[in-house]
C-alpha cells in the first residue's frame, strides 16, 4: 500500500500544525508590520519635535532681540508698545509650541512602549507556534505511519481471508464434482 502523508486521518495533529502555522504567520506579519507603521509614525514625530524646537529657539532668539531694543529706550513709545505685543505673541507661540512638543515626547515614548510590547509578543508566540508546528508535525507523521501501518495489515488480513474464501469455495466445487463423478 502507497503510504502518502497528506491523505486522510484528520486529528488533533493536524490542527496543531495548522495552528502554529496561523500563529507563526500572523505572531510575525502583525507585530512586525504594526512595530513599522509605529517606526515610520515615530520618526515623522521627531522631525515634527525638531521643527517646534527650532522655531521655539528663532521665537525665543527674535523675543531676546526685540526686548534689547525696548531696554535701550533707541525707540518711541508707539514702537515700545509695539515690540512689547510681538514680544507677548512670541512667547505665547513659545508655550505653545512647548506643549505641543511635550505632547509628541509623550507619543514617542507610547510608541516606543508599543514596540517593546509587539517585541514581547513575538518572543512569545513565535517560539510557541514554532513548538506547536514542529510537535503537531512529528506525532502527526507518526499517527499517519500508524494508521497506514493499520491500513496494511486489515489489507494483508483481508487477502488472507479472500484466499482461504477461494480456497474453500474450490474445495466445495472439486467435492460437489466428485460426488457428482462417482453417482
Amino acid at each position: 500500500m502507497e503510504t502518502s502523508f497528506f491523505s486522510g486521518s484528520e486529528n488533533l495533529y493536524k490542527y496543531l500544525v495548522s495552528i502554529g502555522i496561523l500563529m507563526l504567520v500572523l505572531t510575525i506579519y502583525y507585530p512586525l508590520k504594526e512595530k513599522q507603521s509605529l517606526e515610520i509614525l515615530k520618526i515623522e514625530l521627531l522631525k515634527e519635535l525638531k521643527t517646534i524646537e527650532y522655531s521655539v529657539t528663532k521665537n525665543e532668539n527674535k523675543a531676546i532681540l526685540l526686548s534689547k531694543k525696548v531696554s535701550k529706550n533707541e525707540i518711541d513709545e508707539n514702537q515700545k508698545s509695539q515690540y512689547l505685543q510681538e514680544i507677548k505673541t512670541k512667547q505665547i507661540e513659545n508655550e505653545i509650541n512647548k506643549i505641543k512638543a511635550d505632547a509628541k515626547l509623550e507619543e514617542i515614548e507610547t510608541r516606543n512602549n508599543y514596540i517593546i510590547y509587539y517585541n514581547i509578543i513575538i518572543w512569545i508566540f513565535a517560539p510557541l507556534g514554532l513548538f506547536l508546528v514542529v510537535y503537531g508535525f512529528l506525532n502527526w507523521r507518526k499517527s499517519k505511519k500508524n494508521d497506514d501501518e493499520k491500513a496494511t495489515i486489515e489489507k494483508d488480513l483481508l487477502k488472507l481471508t479472500l484466499e482461504r474464501q477461494t480456497r474453500e469455495n474450490l474445495r466445495d466445487i472439486n467435492s460437489q464434482d466428485d460426488e457428482s463423478t462417482s453417482l
